[in-house]
């Protein structure tokens, strides 16, 4: 295996899964939270099943990436080594949906919040605080939920090749 081939080949694929996030999240918040009135949690009640789903795609997205990267690694050494998705993988998939579901949600609460906030100038005016660089935001979570779900995967089938070694 050329490692700097493979490396390049994983890291564009993350890149381009984590562009695709952002850039989906950050619509999301622009088209159906920000400028709102109504709380976020009126909101995630509203739309909370569709930014969940697209929070899990993204998430399968790079968990497959990682799987995809264990197989061929361990079957350029080992030939015939069978690889599977577990109920451990599904377990990982959902669990990393939630966490990142919950960093979504606070932070899209934070900068939903951060609209509605002003501050005293020295001349005793009130003032609209700054927003925050919502899509810097959104770089930042995307990165996060990628990088989870590539990150778990390795260690997922990682333990499954040593399990199988084991027997």
């Amino acid at each position: 295996m050329n490692i700097q081939k493979t490396n390049k080949e994983i890291t564009q694929k993350l890149k381009t899964q984590e562009n695709t996030l952002k850039v989906k999240l950050h619509r999301f918040y622009l088209q159906n939270i920000k400028h709102r009135q109504e709380p976020t949690d009126i909101l995630r009640k509203v739309y909370g099943n569709r930014i969940k789903a697209v929070i899990r795609e993204a998430v399968e997205k790079a968990y497959f990436t990682g799987v995809d990267l264990t197989k061929k690694t361990v079957q350029e050494i080992q030939p015939n080594k069978i690889f599977f998705i577990s109920g451990t993988d599904v377990l990982n998939i959902q669990d990393i949906t939630e966490k990142m579901n919950q960093q979504f949600w606070a932070t899209t609460t934070r900068l939903h919040q951060r609209e509605h906030e002003f501050e005293l100038t020295l001349d005793k005016e009130l003032i609209k605080k700054k927003e925050f660089d919502t899509e810097a935001n959104f770089i930042r979570i995307a990165s996060n939920m990628v990088m989870s779900g590539f990150n778990n995967s390795i260690i997922s089938k990682t333990r499954q090749v040593v399990a199988q070694n084991v027997r």
